[in-house]
C-alpha cells in the first residue's frame, strides 16, 4: 500500500488535561508511528506475503508517569501478484498413434497471493481441437494425431486467477448462545465468544461484530462486544432482582463493499446471589398470651421479606414455642413453662445455607394474660 493508512485510535485518559502527554510507538516503529490523539498510521507500505500481523507496544507518558498498552495489527491479502510458470518454454514428443485422453504433460502456475487470491486454474490457445488442460494443469489428447498431416503443435497455457465476488454472508457457529451470569459478575468480564467464518477470500472474508439490540434496553449498554474477536463482556453492573435475563442480538459483517451481514442472539441468565437481607416488618415484637392457651395454638404470626429467594426462620430461646413456615411464618406454643410471667425469645431468619449468609434476629417479649384479676 502505498499511500498512509490511519489503521486506528488509541483512546487514553489524561490525569491532568494541563498537562501533555506523549505517544510513542516502542516496537515496530519502522512501520508504524502514533499521533498525539492516539491515531496509528504507517510510515511505509505493507506487505501481506511479506509479514502478516504485527504486535505494538505503545507507550503513554506525561512526563511523571508512564502506562503501556498492546495493540494487534492483522494484515489482510489482496490480489496484488500474478500466477508465474515455473517453466516457461518446453518441448514435449509424443506417438502420433497415442489414444485419446493420453496425458501429454502437466503445467504449473504459483501465485505468492493467499486463499482464493491465490487460486490458480489454466486455459489453452492455439490447440483447443486436439488437446485440452484440466484444472491442475494437466494438458491430455482431445483427438488422435496424424503426423503426416501435422508435426508440430505450438500450445499457448494461460494461467487465470478467479478474482473474489463478495457473495458469501458470514455464518455464525450457532444461531443461539446461552450463558449463566451470577449477579455478582465483575464488570469486564468475559462471558462468552461469538465466532462467524466467511467463505469468501481477503477483505470480503474479513469478520467484524457488533451488538445491534439489547433487551430489556438500559440506559448505558450492559454488555461490549470485540469487534475483532467477538468476544462478550460485561460492562454493567447485573442485579438479578432488577431483570432475570437479558437478549444480546449480535451482527457478523463482511469487508465486502456493499458489506454482508448476519446476526445471532445471546441469552444471558442472570443467576441470583444472596446479596440482600431478609427484613422483618417491626423492629421488635410484644407478644400478649392467655394462661390457658392450649398446646399448638397459635400465639402470633411474622412478616419477613428478602429480595433473594424465600429462607426459613428459626427459634433461640428456652423451647417454650416453635415456629410454623407456611405462607406466613406462626408462633405457636407447644408446652407449658408459664412459671413465669414475662418470657423472652428470639427469632432468627437464615437463607437455607445459601452463601453469604443473611441472619437478621429480633427479639420477641411474650407476657402471659392471667384469666382472673
Amino acid at each position: 500500500m502505498d499511500n498512509i493508512l490511519y489503521l486506528t485510535q488509541v483512546k487514553y485518559e489524561s490525569l491532568n488535561p494541563h498537562i501533555p502527554v506523549t505517544l510513542k510507538v516502542l516496537t515496530e516503529s519502522a512501520t508504524f508511528d502514533v499521533d498525539v490523539d492516539g491515531v496509528i498510521w504507517t510510515k511505509t507500505k505493507l506487505d501481506y506475503e511479506s509479514q502478516n500481523s504485527y504486535t505494538l507496544n505503545v507507550s503513554l507518558s506525561d512526563g511523571s508517569t508512564t502506562d503501556y498498552a498492546t495493540v494487534f495489527i492483522k494484515v489482510t491479502d489482496v490480489n496484488d501478484n500474478h500466477p508465474v510458470f515455473g517453466v516457461v518454454n518446453t518441448t514435449i514428443n509424443i506417438l502420433e498413434n497415442m489414444p485419446a485422453g493420453t496425458s501429454v504433460t502437466t503445467v504449473l502456475a504459483t501465485d505468492a497471493d493467499s486463499g482464493f487470491n491465490g487460486l490458480v486454474t489454466y486455459a489453452l490457445r492455439g490447440t483447443e481441437e486436439k488437446m485440452d488442460i484440466d484444472s491442475s494443469g494437466l494438458i491430455l489428447l482431445k483427438k488422435e494425431l496424424d503426423r503426416e498431416i501435422q508435426d508440430f503443435y505450438n500450445l499457448t497455457v494461460i494461467a487465470i486467477i478467479i478474482d473474489d465476488v463478495n457473495d458469501n454472508p458470514p455464518v455464525f457457529s450457532s444461531s443461539r448462545y446461552e450463558v449463566s451470569v451470577p449477579e455478582d459478575k465483575a464488570i469486564g468480564s468475559e462471558l462468552l465468544t461469538v465466532s462467524a467464518t466467511d467463505l469468501d477470500a481477503g477483505a470480503n472474508a474479513l469478520v467484524t461484530y457488533r451488538i445491534v439490540n439489547q433487551q430489556p434496553p438500559t440506559s448505558s449498554p450492559m454488555f461490549l462486544v470485540n469487534s475483532a474477536t467477538g468476544q462478550l463482556s460485561l460492562s454493567q453492573q447485573l442485579d438479578y432482582e432488577t431483570t432475570k435475563q437479558f437478549d444480546v442480538e449480535v451482527e457478523a459483517s463482511d469487508g465486502g463493499q456493499p458489506s454482508l451481514s448476519t446476526k445471532t442472539l445471546v441469552a444471558v441468565h442472570i443467576l441470583d446471589v444472596n446479596d440482600n437481607p431478609p427484613k422483618f416488618d417491626k423492629a421488635a415484637y410484644d407478644v400478649f398470651v392467655p394462661e390457658n392457651i392450649q398446646k399448638g395454638s397459635p400465639i402470633y404470626s411474622f412478616s419477613v421479606t428478602d429480595e433473594d429467594e424465600v429462607g426459613i426462620c428459626c427459634i433461640t430461646g428456652i423451647g417454650c414455642f416453635s415456629l410454623v413456615v407456611n405462607d406466613t411464618i406462626s408462633l405457636r406454643f407447644i408446652k407449658s413453662c408459664f412459671f413465669l410471667s414475662l418470657l423472652y425469645e428470639e427469632i432468627a431468619y437464615t437463607t437455607n445455607g445459601r452463601s453469604p449468609q443473611r441472619l437478621p434476629t429480633i427479639p420477641v417479649s411474650i407476657c402471659l394474660n392471667p384469666l382472673f384479676p
